[in-house]
């Protein structure tokens, strides 16, 4: 993206400088700055440079004149000569080779330096450049929304191919959103076999360089291999990054040509306003995630009374009551650490993964927090898909705090916010319990828990019976005891029964309830003793086939 002979003439700057021939190519584009001073000059010419002399070469060399307008190139934006300099008066035979070819020939004031002057020309083709992708990303957080978002990378994107020629791509990671400039860029695409992750971490064979360090501005050019004859396609990739976080990538396609020197000027001007969308994004969530914590926090201590703030303090934050979640709440172990002190960094993990394009988290309290996944986005609920979801940013709050343990439990139900305070009880429950039962487990599922999630086995009781049957669980040989004991309580105490479920003699169950009798206190006769056993014995669920290891789990090795 330069700019045209004619506007770069339109700036105050180049007000002295005058058209002499060739004004039917002032729309002709300048890519680049080059200078003619020896005779070879014209040689190096890759076109639409904008060409300056002081008018030596025609002056001081014999003939030059004659062989520049035999091997005259056309490709070149524009001629500029100083007055006053080498040439008193323009040659007829540049002005009528540059009229027939209408290609500016322009003559400047003899005074400025080069250096003033090739600096103008780079602010007006980024003053160009500026207006021709300017968007404004002025909103506040308070009114930032989505759709603005979309409108504004859009049209950047087709801008820049409409000025560049080169087709533009940007992945939104922390909405797993695609936006192209058109479709030309998902045709070279299928064309060369690239994949959507091949433009920033390429898995193809490619060479690579940077272009610009502090940006991390990247060339990756693929090596065609067997297709040696055609070109080589390239791209250019830039990461947009916030906090630390990559939050998009941005590449434009070069698959004619390379950018040229004006050309990633534009694409660095194109990548400072994304950088500034995706800014302002962070801020607003940011900002908005306090607004969603009281929000939660109204929910769950809301009454009937309460229905019409609890509606106004959500559209204020663009939600809606009736909007479905699933529910998932995390804890962690360590009384010292406060996650509310520690939001920034609880955040920026919550960012980094792909719960973070579906849902929002909050904190209830200094060890615990939930988050609200969208069910209609996850719609039909996966619940392997979900604790993938979940074992993601359990990793990376490992990362972040390497020295805690965090706790997870969902019950895969969805229920709007009027149900928050029920789905999130029975997650609590679902996690008190779980932990109790298999210490070493760090993520609870309500069906997984089974029947111990049906009723309700005070905790305080729920400790002491899985304590009664640690003499079974220390051994790994009362494995068998353990299994014969859930058959027996199964079988209603028959001896019989027992036997005949297990395959052994009747008289091995007899032997093997005698030991267990000796192992553990049974009150035979109490028959909500004896169910509680049962329950319990249900979900540690020891067999033949799959016995558990109980020893491991609960000493967590």
């Amino acid at each position: 993206m330069g700019i045209s002979v004619g506007d770069l003439l339109s700036m105050d700057f180049f007000k002295d400088f005058h058209v002499i021939a060739g004004h039917k190519g002032l729309n002709r584009e300048i890519q680049g700055v080059s200078f003619l001073e020896v005779p070879e000059g014209h040689r190096w010419s890759i076109g639409k440079e904008l060409i300056f002399t002081s008018g030596y070469i025609f002056a001081e060399f014999e003939g030059y004149l004659d062989k520049f307008c035999e091997n005259f190139i056309p490709s070149h934006a524009a001629l500029v000569i100083k007055r006053g300099s080498y040439l008193d008066k323009i040659p007829e035979k540049l002005i009528e080779i540059y009229d027939r070819n209408s290609i500016p020939l322009i003559t400047m004031p003899y005074s400025p330096s080069w250096m003033t002057v090739v600096n103008q020309v780079n602010v007006g083709v980024l003053n160009h450049a500026i207006q021709s992708l300017r968007i404004d990303i002025s909103q506040g957080p308070g009114c930032y929304n989505q759709n603005y978002k979309e409108q504004a990378i859009q049209k950047i994107l087709k801008t820049l191919e409409t000025e560049m020629e080169f087709p533009a791509f940007l992945y939104d990671v922390t909405m797993d959103k695609r936006y192209y400039s058109s479709d030309n860029f998902k045709k070279a695409s299928e064309k060369y076999g690239i994949r959507e992750s091949d433009y920033w971490s390429p898995q193809l064979p490619h060479t690579s360089h940077a272009l610009c360090d502090c940006i991390h501005m990247k060339r990756y050019r693929l090596l065609k291999g067997e297709a040696a004859n055609e070109p080589r396609i390239s791209w250019v990739t830039i990461p947009i990054e916030s906090a630390g976080v990559v939050q998009a990538y941005f590449c434009v396609m070069e698959s004619r040509k390379f950018l040229d020197f004006y050309d990633e000027y534009s694409m660095r001007i194109a990548y400072l306003m994304l950088q500034g969308i995706f800014d302002q994004q962070v801020v607003a969530r940011d900002a908005s995630n306090i607004g969603f914590e009281n929000l939660i926090h109204l929910a769950m201590e809301s009454t009937p009374a309460d229905a019409r703030q609890l509606i106004y303090q959500a559209d204020q934050l663009g939600l809606s009551v009736e909007q479905p979640y699933l529910c998932i709440l995390f804890r962690h172990d360590q009384d010292e650490l406060d996650i509310r002190s520690h939001r920034t960094s609880m955040l920026e993990a919550f960012k980094r993964c792909r719960m973070n394009r579906i849902g929002r988290v909050a904190f209830l309290s200094s060890t615990e927090g939930v988050i609200l996944l969208n069910a209609v986005r996850l719609s039909p609920i996966n619940k392997e898909e979900i604790r993938g979801l979940i074992l993601e940013f359990q990793k990376l709050l490992r990362g972040t705090f390497p020295d805690v343990s965090w706790f997870f439990s969902f019950t895969g139900d969805s229920g709007d916010l009027h149900d928050l305070r029920p789905h999130i009880e029975k997650c609590r429950k679902v996690l008190n319990i779980g932990r109790l039962t298999d210490s070493r487990k760090t993520l609870f599922d309500y069906d997984a828990l089974g029947i111990l999630t049906w009723i309700n086995i005070p905790e305080d009781e729920l400790g002491p019976l899985l304590k009664k049957l640690q003499k079974l669980i220390d051994s790994e040989k009362n494995q068998e005891l353990l299994y014969t004991l859930k058959t027996y309580l199964e079988n209603n105490l028959n001896y019989s029964l027992t036997a005949e479920k297990l395959f052994v003699n009747v008289n091995t169950v007899r032997r093997r309830i005698e030991k267990v009798n000796e192992l553990i206190p049974v009150h035979w006769d109490d028959y909500v003793e004896r169910t509680k056993l049962g329950l319990l014995l249900q979900y540690l669920q020891p067999g033949p086939d799959s016995i558990i290891h109980l020893k491991e789990r609960r000493n967590g090795s």
